[in-house]
């Protein structure tokens, strides 16, 4: 697929999707709410759904319709996810919000994306058809495939990564009372659910997740510092911003380089898609294959 950090533009487009969804559960009640009192004014329930309806109907609509396409094509085609491949996108966003067990992701998906882990693995399975339907007919022989990875060894370089768990506090004074603290024995995750300010990463007990050097979630005023740090030890506190850290590692992948053979498919992805029209002609076309048909009432 892309990568981690691009699926959060398909979790943010879920959000959206999951909040004006529900417009037709709404519409059928018969005991719609006030959704907020302001005042001695109320806004009802129907207003707001009404607004949201206004202000994303069309486009939520357009995507419902897409994916319903993607998958009805995908199935008259033939056109299936490799379930190993969805595994392996699943397990690389579970890694990078640091969660060691699946209700740990569960929730830090709930509460920092808004959505679930099934919902996110039917979006990275629309993601993943689409763009085998989009190649579905483009060959890359595996000579070109060779040629790409010579001539590209440090995109398959992997960087030497660590097991990153901070505590952020708002003073020098705070920093140095934990740091004092942990130094005497204290458990560095029940101080970091008790003290650290960071809401990303206090309830996981500061855990950042794998990341390498590079990272842009690691501050410039602490890259030296972590890559000295040995593994198990506290850093000393690090000013990163108008906040103070303090940073532990533990543990540490080395660095190496992926083969060939390792990567052969995810080259042959992004040669291929490269040479596919634009996605929207690619849904026209998909579209006008599985036949569509939008209500007038929801075109107004």
């Amino acid at each position: 697929m892309t990568n981690t950090k691009g699926l959060w533009a398909f979790i943010g487009a879920l959000v959206v999707l999951l909040l004006v969804v529900t417009w037709s559960w709404y519409q059928t009640s018969t005991k719609l709410q006030p959704a907020a009192v302001v005042g001695g004014s109320t806004i009802s329930e129907a207003d707001y759904i009404s607004a949201l309806k206004q202000k994303f109907g069309d486009q939520v609509l357009q995507d419902m319709v897409n994916r319903e396409v993607v998958f009805q094509a995908a199935k008259q085609q033939g056109v299936t996810v490799d379930q190993a491949e969805l595994d392996q996108e699943i397990a690389q966003i579970r890694e990078s919000y640091g969660s060691s067990s699946d209700s740990e992701f569960e929730q830090a998906l709930n509460k920092q994306a808004g959505t679930t882990v099934e919902a996110l693995r039917r979006e990275i399975t629309y993601q993943l058809l689409l763009q085998a339907l989009a190649t579905k007919d483009i060959v890359i022989s595996d000579e070109e495939l060779l040629t790409f990875y010579n001539n590209h060894p440090e995109r398959y370089a992997r960087p030497m990564q660590m097991r990153l768990w901070q505590i952020v506090v708002a003073t020098q004074q705070e920093a140095e009372q934990v740091a004092a603290e942990l130094k005497q024995g204290a458990n560095f995750q029940a101080l970091a659910k008790e003290r650290s300010i960071d809401s990303l990463t206090s309830g996981n007990g500061g855990d950042m997740g794998w990341l390498s050097l590079g990272d842009t979630r690691l501050p410039d005023e602490a890259k030296d510092v972590v890559a000295d740090l040995e593994t198990k030890k506290i850093s000393v506190p690090v000013m990163a911003g108008e906040n103070y850290v303090i940073y532990q590692i533990s543990d540490r992948r080395k660095a190496e380089q992926q083969s060939f053979e390792q990567v052969k498919e995810a080259i042959r992805k992004e040669l291929a898609f490269a040479q596919v029209e634009s996605l929207d002609e690619v849904l026209d076309r998909l579209r006008q294959s599985v036949g569509v048909e939008i209500s007038e009432q929801m075109q107004h």
